[in-house]
Formats: C-alpha cells, structure tokens, sequence
C-alpha cells in the first residue's frame, strides 16, 4: 500500500474523534430509520385490513343490490338511486 504525502501511519486524536462522531451519527440514522420502516410496517397493515374490510362491504352491496327480485351489480344500483338533478 502506498503511503499518501504526509502521513504517517499514527491517528490523532482529533481524527479518532472525527470518526467517533459521524459513526455516532450514524448510528442514530440507522435506528431512525428502523423506526421508520417499522412504523411504516405497520401502517401498511392497518391499510391492507382496511381494504379488505371495503371489499367485504362492496361485495356485500354488490350481492344485496336487487332490482324487483333482479341482482345489480354496484354501478347498476348507483345508476338506478342516482340523485333527480342528473
């Protein structure tokens, strides 16, 4: 390996502390962001339950739509209960 102009191979002090602080830093960035990704974990949960929660209840109305004994489908049903001013 070879030696860059002006080095001598010992470390200083104020290097050492250099070092010492941006891996302090870094540290401190590395567990943020595990917070974060598990907070984002979690609220990725919480939306897929929703979802299939509004699936269940689309799904629902969807089968309970009926039309003189006729099933209708969502946008059927949404069409026949359509408000008088369209």
């Amino acid at each position: 390996m070879a030696k860059e102009a002006g080095y001598n191979g010992a470390m200083t002090d104020n290097t050492l502390g250099r070092i010492e602080t941006l891996l302090s830093h870094q540290e401190k960035q590395i567990h943020d962001l595990s917070d974060m990704v598990i907070a984002q974990g979690k609220e990725i949960e919480a939306l897929k339950l929703r979802i299939e929660r509004l699936n269940a209840k689309i799904a629902n109305v969807e089968t309970t739509a009926t039309d003189g004994g006729e099933k209708l489908s969502a946008t059927e049903q949404a069409a026949r209960d359509k408000p008088p001013h369209y």
